[in-house]
């Protein structure tokens, strides 16, 4: 599977049973595919967080136009969810196979900060993220909600600890 913002090999990562394709090496992002989404909800917030610290290349940053095919199905437009510049944060869907691309960028440049500080922009990233981007979604129609939900599980799922 080919990243679908940088093109490079992405590989496997499996963190408690969760299988997630991750760009390592270059811009980082992560996909996740709908067959792991029902594992995830029974999972303990933060359990992923390593995925946050995957190795990114200096530099390399991506932002894709609307022209990008699913990395999984190679047939399908990616549904840019939204985009944040301010947040360092991308999140898109396949409308055919489901799976999310996830670019969490700011949230991983978060975890170098000292601890105090760290957990104020880590609640800042997660009260934009959930409480305006992704409540947002709620609000179109039930498709959207359904994915709105899975996609706040991801989000725990990746979230540093005590901010599930």
């Amino acid at each position: 599977m080919k990243c679908p913002a940088c093109q490079n090999k992405m590989q496997e990562n499996v963190v408690a049973g969760i299988k997630v394709q991750a760009c390592r090496g270059e811009c980082g992002g992560l996909w996740f595919d709908r067959f792991q989404f029902k594992k995830i909800e029974f999972l303990k917030p933060g359990i992923g967080q390593s995925l946050l610290m995957i190795e990114r290349a200096e530099g390399v940053k991506i932002y894709r136009g609307a022209e990008h095919t699913c990395p999984d199905c190679k047939t399908t437009l990616l549904y840019r969810h939204f985009f944040s510049t301010e947040g360092d944060t991308e999140i898109n869907q396949c409308s055919k196979c489901r799976g999310f691309w996830i670019d969490l960028s700011g949230l991983a440049n978060l975890q170098s900060l000292p601890a105090v500080q760290k957990k104020q922009a880590v609640e800042k990233y997660f009260t934009t993220i959930l409480d305006k981007k992704i409540s947002g979604m709620r609000l179109r129609h039930d498709d959207m909600a359904q994915q709105a939900q899975v996609l706040t599980q991801i989000l725990k799922f990746l979230c540093p600890e005590d901010q599930g």
